[in-house]
């Protein structure tokens, strides 16, 4: 049952949902796109939204035929969040948000009416209906953007309000559309933005702020001669042949000779990034230093200095970047990730994303810093104190038939729409153990919580039914440093057991899914079988759940089939 904090209102009752797909006569195919000269245009950071009297936000959602993805080119077709002090035509505003300041976000659906196409992809129906969700937020589930049939989704011309309570630590959250089978389609055309939380101990860390902090969206896309969005999904995962950046090809920005803080967010369908700075012109030098000093859901305890950075499909990082010294210098953020993660690479390659071009002197002192500890409200609890307090959960990603991955439980592999497996207790802690027997890395998202990486096992071999051979089970690998802090989304290597832990404290049916969007609907099987399952939060103990205890403990629990 829906609680009363969502209101849905809309003309007309909602389409069915569930596998039923039109397909197309042929599959698109894509590519190669138009040609297009890197770093001819400056980035821009999406335009902040301005609440209204009540401090509340109204977001439209529409069609536009005013984006230019390059000012070399004509503008094209895409799909954008507006509000009333900013119509953006591509992505959305920047929503602003401060912990213990709750906000309602009213959506409205602008799309056409249900049936009326308005891309030419192969997506499994026209619908047009939306549901957004606050990644990383942790809203009520009625507030969750939950797909249906488990949520409702909000039809042409109808609206959805959310409530956000915001009671939650300073964090780089985004938001992006959730409808079932489809937001794969909506966030390639368009519907994605930042929602970034803040709190009172934030501005204390010392860190760059104000215009030396900034947001970058990546993402890849592919384009017609026309320079109109090209999507397919006749491969299992999608793979575009340019990056964008905040809806940009290949931006460029520029820099003063000092630190700054960049969020980065990877808004992409299917590919992950491996990312290092690589000089492009200027006297060489070592590369500018770069520290990660938060994840997806808030600051890490202690700040960790990287060369280079994995991010996959809807993971965040806030990095410092430190270009004093590299006064007239140019730097690419270059990436060297296969696609499909972690290979073999049947991608186009994408080897630089965007440029970075430092000036000769600096606007005013920088007295920013990297502090050596960062002591937030949801960082400091010791992980041996959250695995006392846990229950084991055995989860699994594989393949059935080939390119169509799913979830399960310890036993079986399921779909969206079978009945949910995974009921935690309200209040409890579980540890959640993800054995990927599947061909590729899968980026695990769970709604509503926030959680901390453990680490992994690398298995040898696994049984015919999809559990880890125990001689083959190698030795525990803690979490790295730069991915230790609060975080929701979780990369999940093939031939690994990947495992986090979180507490359970909002009820209610919302979902955990991979973030490869492209897997999450299905889309290979045309919606018939979607990598995502319900999550439902209630009253009923967990007694069947093993106790964690310790990591030894853990480790031993692991290595049981």
């Amino acid at each position: 049952m829906l609680a009363a904090s969502m209101a849905v209102v809309g003309a007309g009752s909602l389409m069915a949902v569930g596998p039923s797909a039109t397909a197309l006569a042929a599959p698109i195919t894509c590519g190669p796109s138009p040609a297009t000269t890197p770093f001819i245009d400056n980035v821009q950071q999406p335009p902040v939204a301005a609440p209204d009297v009540f401090n509340h936000y109204t977001l439209t959602v529409g069609v536009h035929n005013t984006h230019k993805f390059s000012s070399a080119w004509g503008p094209t077709k895409t799909l954008g969040y507006s509000t009333a002090n900013a119509t953006v035509d591509y992505l959305g505003p920047t929503l602003v948000t401060q912990k213990n300041h709750p906000i309602n976000v009213r959506v409205i659906n602008n799309l056409p009416a249900a049936g009326t196409p308005v891309f030419p992809f192969d997506q499994p129906n026209n619908n047009n209906t939306i549901t957004t969700h606050r990644h990383g937020g942790l809203q009520s589930a009625a507030s969750d953007g939950v797909p249906a049939p488990n949520g409702v989704e909000v039809p042409p011309l109808g609206s959805q309000t959310q409530h956000y309570p915001n009671n939650q630590a300073a964090a780089p959250l985004w938001y992006h559309d959730h409808a079932d089978a489809a937001d794969s389609y909506h966030v390639y055309e368009g519907l994605a933005g930042l929602a970034p939380n803040t709190d009172k101990l934030e501005p204390s860390f010392g860190l760059p702020r104000g215009k030396f902090a900034k947001s970058y969206v990546l993402q890849d896309k592919s384009f017609n001669a026309d320079y109109s969005l090209c999507y397919t999904h006749a491969d299992p995962e999608f793979f575009g042949d340019r990056p964008v950046i905040n809806g940009t090809i290949a931006p460029k920005q520029n820099v003063e000779p000092r630190r700054y803080t960049f969020t980065l967010v990877n808004g992409s369908d299917s590919r992950f990034y491996h990312l290092s700075l690589q000089q492009v012109t200027g006297s060489p030098s070592a590369a500018p230093a770069m520290t990660v000093v938060g994840n997806d859901d808030g600051y890490l305890l202690h700040p960790a200095p990287v060369s280079d950075l994995l991010i996959a499909p809807g993971e965040r990082y806030k990095v410092v970047v430190d270009f004093t010294g590299h006064n007239s210098q140019n730097w690419v953020l270059a990436n060297d990730a296969p696609g499909p993660y972690p290979g073999p690479n049947v991608a186009p390659a994408i080897p630089q994303l965007m440029r970075f071009d430092v000036g000769t002197s600096v606007t005013c002192p920088d007295h920013s810093r990297v502090p050596k500890t960062i002591l937030e409200t949801n960082n400091a609890t010791p992980l041996a104190l959250k695995l006392a307090q846990a229950r084991l959960r055995t989860v699994q990603a594989g393949e059935i038939t080939a390119g169509n991955p799913q979830l399960g439980d310890k036993n079986q592999l399921l779909n969206y729409f079978d009945p949910p497996t995974e009921t935690p207790q309200l209040g409890s802690t579980e540890v959640w153990a993800m054995r990927n027997h599947s061909p590729d890395a899968h980026p695990i998202h769970e709604h509503l919580l926030e959680q901390q990486l453990i680490g992994r096992w690398h298995v040898g071999a696994w049984d015919a039914n999809g559990r880890p051979v125990p001689s083959t089970i190698g030795p525990f690998q803690p979490a790295n440093a730069y991915e230790s802090g609060p975080k929701d989304t979780f990369e999940s290597p093939p031939d690994y057991i990947t495992a986090w832990v979180g507490k359970y404290t909002i009820p209610g049916t919302s979902v955990w899914h991979c973030h490869i969007l492209s897997h999450e609907d299905g889309a290979f099987s045309n919606g018939a079988i979607e990598m995502m399952r319900p999550l439902v939060v209630g009253l009923k103990p967990q007694f069947q759940l093993p106790l964690v205890l310790t990591q030894g403990h853990l480790d031993q629990l692991v290595r049981q089939p």
